[in-house]
């Protein structure tokens, strides 16, 4: 066990199951680490979810038993449930920790696209169509689960996570740790232990959740009125100063919900589809999820959603019109309508810094005749892809960060790895400087390579130097600029970005 790692604890290189290999730690919740693993068979990267054994000795250990019988029943749930947006579970398992004890864990896919309380958080309100883009296939996993009598019991924008495809980001539905399904009640015992009640999350909760009571579909109808409130405003329900507070109110009477919804700015014929869902009697209240999103889009009134968050980013068919690669050596060339004045000016600012010019910043000279060159617009992030040595494709995400002197580069069908002493595969990485870095596959073999350049400043702009010949991108033309060269070489992209 390396230095640094509790026996509670998986660490990178260690083996589960024979076939899973631990990467990295993602995260640490209340009730569970999360780790990035490798599954060596599949040749992909999954999720592993290992149990956290809290044991208090005041209660002979009842927190740890509660937690540790959802923590199967979520593993148990998940398995029954076939939805495509409802997280997939591959495995499940258990370590040996002191004094001889099991920790469960589970293996399930791995989402790298964030969750929904982050995306609100960074964006605000989002709009109508792209609500119901995720009500939609959300609303349609409950009711799945539903089906098969299982309740949630704890939906929340936390626990809507989001697996990218291509630009497009897929909404799913996570952390069935506390779901109730009557399939897993054990016999001879009536309704679940008060240790379970308190596992919830107090702001999304039903009235009938917070009072103790036995919750059905409803309460999961309930939370998610309360999801699209925040969506479509940007700000939560019931906050962690307040959400306390409000019990009282909130399971007496829906006024005080409504008014509360009329203060986070609800429009109103948002809240005439909600406030039917926020019943506070579970019987008055509207019976499942599918049911919402039908109200909501008779309220939008257009054609069905497209798929939900999708990337603003430019993909690598749209150029920036930027001047095109020098036709001789040594000879830089500018858009048309600029040319004559910036050629003067930049003939004599090549002079005075041609020794000064930074032989780190150009790229080598090709051996088999000019590069490709290609000017993409970035506005936020660009998704950019290229051949590898064995000919798969190695998409890649770059944003060019605040300043437009670092970038981050993100791989989005494999992992990058920086060419620095003791440096290992990871999901991203940030630099501020010229460099390389490489391409790899959850095996840690070597995709292909990319290779970047924040070139110089000048007067007039940022320069790169391609096969010998100066590339000026003018100030006008872009306020920042990097030059990336992809794979082995003979394809040079340089993004254009403007403040």
């Amino acid at each position: 066990m390396p230095v640094g790692y509790e026996s509670s604890e998986l660490w990178p290189g260690q083996r589960l199951l024979d076939r899973y290999t631990i990467l990295d730690r993602a995260g640490r919740g209340g009730m569970a680490t999360i780790y990035r693993a490798t599954d060596e068979r599949l040749d992909r990267v999954v999720c592993v979810k290992l149990l956290r054994t809290v044991v208090d000795a005041g209660s002979g250990g009842a927190i740890y038993e509660a937690t540790y019988s959802h923590f199967l029943q979520e593993a148990v749930a998940l398995s029954k449930l076939q939805h495509p947006n409802t997280l997939k579970i591959y495995d499940f398992g258990y370590i040996e920790v002191d004094g001889g004890a099991q920790a469960p864990f589970q293996i399930s896919e791995y989402l790298e696209g964030g969750d929904l309380e982050h995306q609100v958080r960074a964006r605000g309100a989002l709009p109508l169509g792209e609500i119901l883009a995720i009500l939609d296939p959300i609303g349609s996993a409950l009711a799945e689960a539903h089906e098969r009598g299982i309740v949630h019991r704890d939906v929340k924008p936390s626990n809507i996570l989001f697996a990218r495809v291509g630009s497009d980001l897929i909404p799913k539905l996570a952390d069935f740790g506390i779901a109730r399904s009557e399939l897993h009640k054990k016999q001879g015992e009536g309704e679940e232990t008060a240790s379970a009640i308190t596992l919830f999350s107090p702001r999304w909760a039903a009235p009938e959740q917070l009072t103790g009571m036995v919750e059905g579909p409803e309460a999961d109808v309930y939370a998610l009125a309360l999801v699209t409130a925040f969506m479509a405003t940007g700000s939560l329900p019931f906050g962690e100063a307040t959400v306390r507070d409000t019990f009282r109110d909130r399971v007496q009477s829906s006024d005080f919900v409504r008014a509360r919804l009329r203060r986070m700015g609800l429009p109103a014929d948002i809240e005439a589809v909600l406030m039917p869902a926020l019943a506070t009697d579970p019987a008055r209240r509207m019976r499942t999820p599918p049911e919402l999103t039908a109200r909501l889009r008779e309220v939008h009134g257009g054609p069905p959603a497209q798929p939900p968050t999708r990337s603003v980013a430019p993909t690598r068919t749209e150029s920036h019109q930027a001047p095109p690669v020098p036709s001789r050596p040594g000879r830089p060339r500018e858009p048309p309508e600029s040319a004559r004045a910036r050629e003067r000016e930049r003939e004599r600012e090549r002079e005075r810094e041609r020794e000064e010019q930074r032989r780190e910043g150009a790229t080598p000279p090709s051996q088999d005749g000019p590069r490709h060159l290609t000017y993409v617009d970035l506005h936020e992030k660009a998704d950019l892809s290229f051949a590898g040595q064995s000919g798969e494709e190695i998409r890649f995400r770059v944003s060019i960060l605040p300043g437009g002197e670092s970038i981050n580069l993100k791989g989005l069908s494999c992992f990058v790895r920086t060419s620095g002493p003791g440096a290992r595969p990871t999901p991203a990485i940030t630099a501020r400087e010229d460099g390389r870095a490489a391409f790899v596959s959850a095996r840690q073999e070597n995709l292909g390579e990319l290779g970047w350049s924040f070139g110089r400043k000048s007067q007039a702009g940022r320069v790169f130097v391609v096969d010998g010949g100066d590339v000026l991108v003018p100030y006008a033309q872009a306020t920042h600029a990097v030059l990336l060269v992809l794979g082995g070489g003979r394809d040079v992209v340089i993004l254009c970005k403007r403040s």
